[in-house]
């Protein structure tokens, strides 16, 4: 069996890699509550999806927010309306069960699940669901401040 990062070891790639493209921009430590952050961390997560689609080009941001639930029992993480509202109703479930895989079997497994659907309307809402998931786990854990 492949030895598979956690969750945990990914999101901290994701804290350095924002951590390095905020250097490369001129941003350093000063500024973490730039708002470029969420944008960045938007960007990590779609060169990930273009690893396994070369052409995936993802749609301009969704303005709305989002926020999580705290992980349930059952070891799902519980997305709130708010964090599918700008989803089509079709995709939810597919979406929910995409972040799911996620934070439980790792960041690849489930870009790789969404890549297999071969549904670019339902690899964009994953994308961006994710991407605001992520988001609000590193601005609860201080690594990023939350845009207001």
């Amino acid at each position: 069996m492949e030895n598979q990062p956690t969750i945990e070891q990914e999101i901290a790639q994701l804290e350095q890699q924002i951590a390095e493209k905020r250097a490369a921009l001129g941003h350093g430590e000063v500024a973490p509550e730039s708002p470029h952050e969420k944008e960045t961390l938007r960007e990590i997560i779609g060169e990930k999806i273009q690893q396994q689609i070369p052409q995936y080009q993802p749609s301009p941001t969704k303005p709305q927010p989002s926020s999580t639930r705290p992980q349930q029992d059952d070891g799902q993480v519980g997305l709130d309306d708010s964090a599918l509202s700008y989803v089509l109703p079709e995709l939810k479930e597919k979406v929910q069960a995409l972040i799911n895989m996620v934070f439980n079997k790792g960041l690849d497994d489930g870009v790789k699940e969404a890549v297999r659907s071969n549904n670019p309307a339902l690899i964009d809402a994953f994308h961006d669901v994710l991407v605001d998931e992520l988001y609000n786990m590193l601005v609860e854990r201080k690594k990023l401040e939350k845009l207001t």
